[in-house]
């Protein structure tokens, strides 16, 4: 049997085509992994401490602390090394602190994507957004095409493994503005892991009831991530999904091997979902992928013309000054 065939940017004129809904991933899809690594996580870890202990009264920081626990209870059960962290009592307010420090750490040390902690670290990004501590990034490309989707009535939706708070924290505090009113609908872990098609097939079920008169087939989804697992397990549910390479505008991402470009589509840029390719676009393209491979050294001398012919043109420019310039002298004479 032969092997399959590279997907290629020529067939993006049909990415589109037959389209309802499009559900977007966020980190490294269209948002940089940098924002998330380096402004997200460090603001839990180096303010967890002091939210717990400011607030650890209120309702909602001890619920948050009771799925922790009970978190941490079941992976116990289950063989896991976990921080345990104590039941609540009158008097031991800062060995909790301390446990749920400690414990959330450990979480996000194994990158968990546990609803558990997702909520928690949402509730603390909303202090971060309000206060200005932080602002979110989106790649340049990614708030133009939303509105364009937006326009074209196309239904726009979040499946991220952040909380819905945190999705909509981000995007309304975004660099490009408020943005979350181009979206129908936001899910996260509660609708099951990413990795699983059973999760794919509820939030099918949630977007059909947001269609009024018809129903929204799996096939008229088409799911935008950067990962190759979460695309799998989208189209197990019968799905389109198309991944979205962004290596040429951030570092640490998921590398693709062939096999994944044999098997999705993959895109740079969310205007390649329009299949139109932008002469401007990808010249810069160009430039980033020269820049990468020769560490951003470039030679004026080393630059040739379009027809590989190097200095040729100026040649022919000098002989046609010469030319010139004894016909001056013959008229002269």
């Amino acid at each position: 049997m032969a092997p399959p065939t590279k997907r290629t940017l020529e067939e993006g004129e049909s990415l589109l085509e037959g389209v309802k809904a499009i559900v977007l991933d966020i980190e490294g899809t269209i948002a940089p992994i940098s924002f998330v690594k380096e402004k997200l996580f460090p603001y839990v870890t180096e303010n967890i401490e002091s939210y717990l202990t400011t607030r650890y009264d209120e309702e909602e920081t001890q619920k948050d602390i009771s799925a922790l626990r009970d978190l941490a209870s079941k992976d116990k059960e289950d063989g896991k090394d976990v921080v345990e962290i104590p039941a609540k009592t009158d008097d031991n307010k800062e060995a909790v602190v301390k446990a749920v420090v400690d414990n959330v750490k450990a979480l996000m040390d194994a990158d968990s994507k546990t609803t558990a902690l997702k909520e928690l670290q949402g509730h603390m990004w909303r202090e971060a957004y309000k206060t200005k501590k932080v602002e979110g990034e989106l790649f340049e490309d990614v708030a133009p095409v939303l509105q364009q989707l937006a326009e074209e009535d196309f239904m726009l939706y979040i499946y991220s493994s952040g909380s819905v708070e945190a999705q909509k924290l981000l995007l309304a505090h975004s660099s490009d503005g408020d943005v979350t009113d181009m979206f129908t609908g936001f899910f996260d872990t509660t609708s099951g892991p990413k990795t699983e098609s059973s999760s794919y097939e509820t939030i099918n079920k949630a977007i059909s009831e947001d269609v009024a008169d018809d129903e929204v087939t799996p096939g008229e989804i088409l799911f935008l991530t950067d990962s190759p697992e979460e695309a799998k397990a989208a189209c197990g549910a019968k799905w389109q999904a198309v991944l979205v390479d962004r290596s040429m505008d951030q570092e640490g991402g998921i590398e693709f091997t062939d096999e994944h470009r044999q098997t999705f589509m993959v895109i740079e840029n969310l205007n390649d979902l329009f299949g139109e390719d932008d002469d401007d676009e990808e010249a810069l393209r160009d430039i980033k992928r020269a820049r990468m491979e020769g560490n951003g050294d470039f030679g004026g001398d080393d630059v040739e013309d379009d027809d590989g012919e190097g200095d040729d043109d100026e040649v022919e420019y000098d002989e046609e000054e010469e030319d010139g310039a004894e016909e001056d002298e013959d008229e002269e004479a």
